[in-house]
């Protein structure tokens, strides 16, 4: 991310400046260096910045060069859970108005992790170790027992009899005692952490008699047994290589304990780091893309729990500060290396460290008999680029180096270019030129495998008050190349060759070339401006549009965006100046699914050229009566966005959105001031709201809420800790503003553990619930609360969350799936799916074609790419399938008569073999994922009838706001009219429908979305509707269902610019019971696809729950036992897409829909306590004396986010 500043603003504050950086910093305590550690009694002493979660109570650690606070024993604000954790990290500022807790902290958080388990200390556990006041050391300790933070790993604990039968003593209980360290002078904390095993001994065991108290433990026996003897702490290895999870946490299973190198259950240490989103994560040879590198390892076969990708040291930047951590080799030891199992967008996890004893006795006295193990890491604090990390670094480690120093300059002036980046790549053949970046970023991915971006280094770093270009980095010994780039990222210096020698300094001074501008002019059908997107993609020589990443670098820092844009401006007044790099490209411009769009189709834009954009959007869609709405946004206040709220809400509109709902984690966050400054009140309307977003329960939005200013930094949104669903909905509505009773969202309620349909483990079937293993203690789980007044039935770009799959669905995409990733050359490539005739759409392209040789360098990166693309087609080929849903497909989920799991015995591992699926078998239902349209169709047999909704929860750029989006009936089409309590009706009765691009107007007898048209059964009634789409993409395929079962497929054959796709109407009998019609229309063609203005899905997602099973699957001794689950496609291009809510038809004549089935089994019922009535509740359920309704007695009573797995307090 870049700096949030404008170098011209900061220039006309340096008479300012200048005198602040000239008065003392800080009073100077007799003359000594600042160093202290103490608890933080008042907001003047807090770090401060863009997402600073410390408050009075917590802890500060500060010197003279940073400043760090520490959460006291209380539960973690940030991702994490507990407290004790790093949350704020800055430089120690001098300058006026940064004093005070007004600092420029942009870290999330970080915590020890041991075995996959955190500490979770008390309050009483964090406490100051040393104030400081010796002038030597100052130190933090936080003490804790270890707790799981994800349940995807907590069956470690939950299992641990069972593992125990294959891999004996694995040490799932561990004590933390971390110790946060700073000394006068550093730029660095120090970490230390002291594991403390708390392993239950052996039923053998003697109980332990009267022994001195040891604070490290006692030695244990040869047969494990405690001694009285205290525990020496042993030092954990520091990682040289890929360290195995599971490999260290299990050791070698006891059959192979004959081996002389067989290994016990042992420990892997590291911590979980959020950098979060204010930062933009660096890994060398990866540089910020470390995306790509966790995607080609995962496609390559690589599960990373059990091979980490390894990296010297990682970091992350943003604005004027950065972060790096690392570790340091003992004397004569190998160069230690971080180990990264997990890059993902609920956490990173660093190992460090780790220690695994021998089965043979010949290391017991050295190893076998400790207690306690411990490790030492580093966090960095830099000035806001990778160099000022990595040099603190190179000092601390004694890393000889060299500097390479110098200024940017503007090619035509010569004038210093401000805040320009330098980025320093490795050489991949020093005897070689190369003419431009592409070329030798090329040369880096055949001779190394990455982009070999090893290090990036600001001009102008931190607050330097002189903006002039200059810059300044420390590089140990060798050949590098270096290229420059702007603070826009517009202009591109030429590769500048750089041999370094220790001691050595070379200045270069990189030259850019001016950048292309566009101005540009948007207005609608009456010649007003509005707002607008533009996206600019890049053409190759040939005039062709490129496709993925095109001509942008992600390991640059861009940020990925695809469909070949190299840009995209958003514009809240439609007119304006962009800059942008020189080159040839397509632009297009947009206002969202209701307009046209303009496209240039083929520009040169030149450097230090204007180029004039005027640019009509006709609105072609008929909307009147009906608003949009997205109400599931999020902006710089969650942890996981980055995104400036100006800029939020400018997407926002830019897309045609009418009701925007802010819905930061845990946050509320008022937008309206912001629409207010960028004069966007006729176009967006804005709603406070917030997600309440638990660990265990899934996510909970609701809106309009009270805001409070001054209640920092949640502002009024209700802390969730310790209660079930229920509980929680019940606050929600009390937090309201007033207006009228919130409307309450269960979020994404199939998306696994962020779910809470899939976390109360609902059947899709039977509509009853059974709580996993991992949550059969929780006591939040007691009830389960229907109590809510919508779900969002589509989600973000999630299309594999939509459709139950069938059971060919699955197997043809698992063994394409494996084939593709097995290929090694381009004919196995093309030959990997024969299972979906055309999945790939053109063949590999190799350099010298049929003549080129398979093993060169060239060919194994071509053939690479080729795949990567390959996966994308037959994700796509695949994705396909599962959204358009046969009649016969239907049926046979509609009328599958088992559970869940009696569905995944059709489709599991064993299915997936090279054996013909039986014809009769192919279109049953394949339930490992439940998708929410099925849900939603059993819901209403039940009379279960939440509304449901559609919204893009989008954090950062590649999910656009409306992408999917809500229509609802309103009185009025202006925006500035639309009184919010009036939407939260409309939306409660479910007078709405769910899109990506498809406007659907339908009526029975009148009656539209939510409504109940009179019938009669055994005569005939007409559906009228209509679908409409804008002229740039198309509906294929509409089906409408009546009761669950589709009466109806259409595929209209119109051409994208036909308005209106299908018009017409169905004709039908009406059942002898109160029923239902939904429609679904989409576009499944390429012709009809959003890709003109909606980003595709560029990969699929990588989470903890997923790399966990896939890993545990790896293991021999237990794979059968944990088994990997088969997958679905989770990325694509993005489809046009619709779903209805129900229109209801009264067969009974009282009025009303009478659904045929009761409520649903898994929605917790009254009941009377007192009365034994088995019938009261479901089967597995008993009738709750305290709770007076139906669910599980799980005893305890939860005293914090989550309880320990199968331990409870009375």
């Amino acid at each position: 991310m870049r700096r949030t500043h404008r170098w011209l603003t900061r220039i006309a504050l340096l008479p300012l400046a200048a005198a602040a950086l000239a008065a003392p910093a800080l009073p100077s305590c007799g003359g000594d260096r600042l160093l202290r550690a103490k608890q933080i009694e008042q907001r003047a002493e807090l770090v401060g910045g863009p997402v600073a979660m410390a408050d009075i109570g917590d802890f500060l650690l500060e010197n003279d060069q940073i400043r760090v606070a520490i959460l006291g024993g209380r539960d973690s604000p940030g991702p994490g859970i507990f407290g004790g954790a790093i949350v704020d990290v800055d430089r120690r500022r001098g300058r006026i108005g940064e004093e005070g807790g007004q600092g420029r902290d942009r870290f999330a958080e970080m915590f020890s992790l041991a075995n996959l388990i955190v500490p979770d200390p008390t309050a009483t556990d964090v406490s100051v170790l040393a104030d400081g006041s010796d002038g030597a050391e100052a130190g933090i300790r936080v003490e804790g027992d270890g707790e799981f933070l994800f349940e995807a790993i907590g069956l470690l604990r939950a299992q641990e009899d069972l593992l125990g039968l294959f891999f004996p003593n694995v040490r799932s209980r561990i004590r933390f005692r971390t110790d946060y360290l700073l000394h006068p002078g550093d730029r660095f904390v120090t970490v230390r952490t002291t594991l403390l095993l708390d392993d239950k001994p052996p039923p053998s065991c003697a109980p332990q008699r009267s022994c001195e108290e040891c604070p490290d433990g006692y030695k244990q026996d040869p047969g494990g047994c405690p001694t009285c003897e205290c525990s020496d702490v042993l030092p954990l290895d520091n990682a040289t290589a890929p360290v195995s999870v599971f490999g260290n946490i299990l050791g070698d299973p006891p059959d192979d304990a004959q081996r002389p190198a067989s290994r016990r259950a042992g420990i892997v240490a590291g911590d979980f780091v959020f950098f979060g989103n204010q930062n933009d994560v660096f890994a060398p040879g990866a540089g910020f893309d470390e995306d790509t590198a966790v995607q080609d390892a995962w496609n390559a076969g690589r599960n990373s729990f059990q091979e980490p990708l390894t990296f010297d040291f990682v970091a992350a930047a943003g604005g004027d500060v950065s972060y790096g951590y690392f570790t340091k080799a003992e004397e004569g030891a190998a160069p230690s290396v971080v180990n990264v199992p997990l890059f993902a967008s609920a956490a990173t996890a660093f190992l460090s460290a780790s220690r695994s004893c021998l089965f043979s006795e010949e290391d017991d006295a050295a190893c076998d008999v400790h207690r306690a193990f411990s490790y030492e890491r580093y966090l960095a604090v830099g000035d806001g680029d990778i160099a000022s990390v990595t040099d603190v670094m190179h000092r601390l480690r004694g890393t000889a180096t060299g500097t390479v120093s110098g200024h940017v300059l503007w090619q035509d002036t010569l004038e210093g270019a401000p805040n320009a980046r330098v980025f320093v790549f490795s050489d991949p053949d020093p005897s070689r030129p190369f003419g431009s970046l592409d070329e030798l970023v090329a040369a880096n991915r055949e001779a190394r495998g990455d982009v070999g971006l090893v290090n990036q280094i600001d001009a102008d770093v931190g607050l330097d008050p002189s903006e002039d270009g200059d810059f300044r980095g420390a590089l140990p010994p060798g050949s590098y190349v270096l290229v420059a780039r702007n603070a826009a990222g517009t202009s591109m210096s030429a590769p500048v060759r750089v041999s370094l020698r220790a001691g050595e300094q070379v200045a270069i001074s990189p030259r850019l070339p001016a950048p292309a501008r566009v101005r540009y002019r948007v207005a609608d059908g009456t010649g007003q401006r509005v707002p607008a997107k533009i996206a600019f993609a890049s053409l190759d020589a040939a005039g062709r549009r490129l496709a993925g990443d095109g001509r942008r670098r992600v390991y640059l820092g861009d940020g990925r965006l695809g469909n070949g844009n190299r840009a995209i401006e958003v514009t809240a007044t439609g007119e304006g100046e962009v800059e942008i790099e020189p080159g040839r490209y397509q632009i297009t411009v947009s206002r969202g699914i209701e307009y046209g769009i303009h496209v240039e189709r083929d520009v040169t834009l030149a450097p230090g050229r204007a180029f004039q954009l005027d640019a009509t959007l006709v609105r072609e869609v008929d909307t009147t009566g009906w608003m949009s709405a997205d109400m599931h946004l999020h902006s710089r206040p969650s942890f996981d966005s980055g995104m400036p709220l100006p800029r939020r809400v400018s997407t926002v509109a830019a897309e045609g959105v009418e009701l925007a709902v802010s819905t930061d984690h845990d946050v509320e966050t008022d937008y309206q001031p912001t629409v207010r400054a960028l004069g966007l009140e006729p176009h967006l309307v804005t709603a406070i709201g917030a997600e309440i977003t638990t660990l265990e329960q899934g996510h909970f939005i609701g809106f309009p809420l009270r805001y409070d200013e001054l209640d920092v930094p949640s502002h009024g949104a209700h802390d969730w800790t310790c209660e079930p669903g229920g509980t929680i909905l019940d606050a929600i509505r009390a937090s309201g503003d007033g207006t009228v009773a919130p409307l309450t969202i269960v979020a994404h309620p199939r998306d696994g553990f962020f779910g809470y349909i899939d976390q109360l483990g609902v059947d899709t079937y039977t509509m009853d619930r059974t709580p996993t293993f991992l949550e059969e203690n929780n006591p939040v789980f007691r009830t389960a609360s229907c109590d809510f007044d919508a779900m969002e039935i589509i989600n973000g770009k999630r299309f594999d969350l939509v459709r139950t799959p069938s059971l060919a669905e699955v197997v043809d995409w698992n063994r394409c799936l494996a084939r593709l990733n097995a290929a090694g050359s381009a004919a196995e490539v093309e030959a990997a799916c024969p299972e979906v005739a055309g999945w790939l759409r053109a063949p590999c392209a190799l350099p010298g074609g049929a003549t080129s040789d398979p093993g060169s360098a060239a060919v194994l990166v071509a053939t690479a790419d080729c795949k990567r693309r390959a996966r994308t087609e037959l994700a796509w080929a695949l994705m396909k399938r599962v959204l358009a849903r046969t009649p016969d497909e239907q049926d046979r989920n509609w009328s599958f008569s088992g559970t869940s799991a009696d569905s995944q015995e059709l489709c599991g591992p064993a299915a997936l073999g090279d054996g013909p699926v039986a014809e009769g078998a192919r279109d049953e239902p394949c339930t490992y994922r439940a998708g929410q349209v099925d849900d939603y169709f059993r819901y209403l047999e039940r009379g279960f009838l939440p509304a449901q909704v559609a919204s893009s929860d989008g954090h950062d750029g590649s999910k656009e706001p409306g992408f999917p989006r809500t229509y609802f009936r309103s009185a009025t089409d202006s925006p500035a009219a639309l009184e919010t309590p009036a939407a939260v009706e409309s939306l409660r009765g479910a007078h709405a429908f769910t899109t990506y691009g498809p406007f659907i107007r339908a009526t029975i007898g009148g009656k539209t979305y939510g409504e109940v048209a009179a019938a009669s059964a055994g005569k005939p009634r007409e559906l009228l509707f209509d679908v409409q789409t804008a002229s740039w993409f198309g509906v294929d395929r509409v089906e409408i269902y009546l009761n669950g079962r589709m009466i109806r497929l259409l595929e209209p054959t119109m051409p994208p610019t036909a308005l209106v796709d299908v018009r017409g109407k169905v004709t039908f009998t009406v059942p002898d019971r109160d029923s239902w019609v939904v429609i679904i229309a989409m576009g499944l063609e390429d012709r009809n696809l959003m890709s003109p203005v909606s980003l595709d899905v560029p990969f699929g997602e990588i989470q903890l729950s997923r790399l966990a099973s896939d890993a545990f699957g790896r293991i021999p001794a237990i794979s059968a036992i944990f088994a990997p689950t088969p997958t679905v496609p989770d990325w694509s291009p993005v489809p046009p897409y619709a779903v209805t809510n129900p229109i209801y038809l009264d067969v009974d004549g009282n009025g009303r829909y009478d659904a045929p089935l009761p409520r649903p089994d898994f929605c917790s019922r009254p009941c009377d306590p007192d009365v034994l009535d088995p019938e009261q509740c479901p089967a597995k359920q008993d009738c709750l004396t305290e709770e007076k309704v139906c669910g599980f007695p799980i005893p305890g009573k939860c005293d914090h986010r989550r309880p320990a797995l199968g331990h409870h307090d009375d």
